[in-house]
């Protein structure tokens, strides 16, 4: 290869590398579904009332990505997308986690009125 053949291999192989670098980046329609998805299932986990402010949020941080999306600003907009999803996994938790803590919480006040009646009718549980 002569000199200048190399010189022009070079140029075309930076021309091609700021070509492939200025191409528009992908929208991240996988990642707006999947914040989407967190978000219905953090709103169906309870969210709103047991991580209201983890909620707002991911619910911000969706409307964010929608809005970089439609302005296509696509790096924007997965990032926030990925916030988003973050954020209603960690609504959902939360939810999930305090329904568990009231339940627990129901448990343990039933089995303290049973013990109460049984202590007040200790006939009651010889004749079983």
């Amino acid at each position: 290869m002569t000199p200048s053949a190399a010189k022009i291999h070079a140029v075309f192989a930076i021309l091609a590398g700021c070509v492939a670098a200025c191409t528009p980046t992908k929208p991240p329609t996988d990642q707006l579904g999947i914040a989407s998805r967190n978000v219905a299932n953090a709103r169906g986990a309870g969210a709103q009332q047991y991580a209201p402010q983890d909620l707002r949020a991911a619910e911000s941080h969706l409307a964010g990505a929608n809005a970089a999306m439609a302005k296509q600003d696509y790096d924007q907009a997965a990032m926030l997308a990925g916030e988003a999803a973050v954020d209603a996994e960690l609504a959902a938790a939360r939810a999930r986690r305090e329904k568990a803590r009231e339940a627990a919480d129901t448990l343990r006040a039933q089995n303290q009125e049973l013990e109460r009646d049984a202590a007040r009718h200790p006939e009651g549980a010889d004749a079983q």
